[in-house]
């Protein structure tokens, strides 16, 4: 019995490289970019209380661990999931790394510029 999922065997598709790419980007390196840069900055604070803690202690170690632990669970459900399905995965990572990355940008420049 073939327990392999035969699409599985080409390898991944230009499109979810890509996203994969835009994820690693975004999510991974714009995110923790921003949000070290976001820290430093007086009056400019992280909304996610879990996130917030762990940035008072080791924050660049902490994070790097943190998204690295991320990309591992979502890169394992992207192997486990079937075609054409799995795309969402490494597409909703991209998304969210570009929104969250706009949007740390944004509180940065506000509270420069102000």
């Amino acid at each position: 019995m073939n327990w392999r999922h035969p699409a599985r065997l080409t390898g991944p598709s230009n499109t979810a490289v890509a996203l994969w790419a835009v994820a690693v980007a975004f999510f991974g390196v714009g995110d923790l970019v921003t949000t070290l840069v976001g820290y430093s900055i007086t009056g400019v604070t992280e909304l996610s209380p879990v996130v917030k803690l762990l940035l008072a202690q080791h924050a660049v170690l902490v994070l790097t661990a943190l998204k690295a632990a991320v990309f591992v669970g979502f890169f394992a459900i992207w192997k486990y999931v079937s075609r054409p399905y799995s795309i969402g995965v490494p597409l909703g990572l991209a998304l969210l790394g570009v929104a969250v990355t706009a949007w740390n940008t944004g509180v940065i420049l506000t509270a420069v510029l102000t």
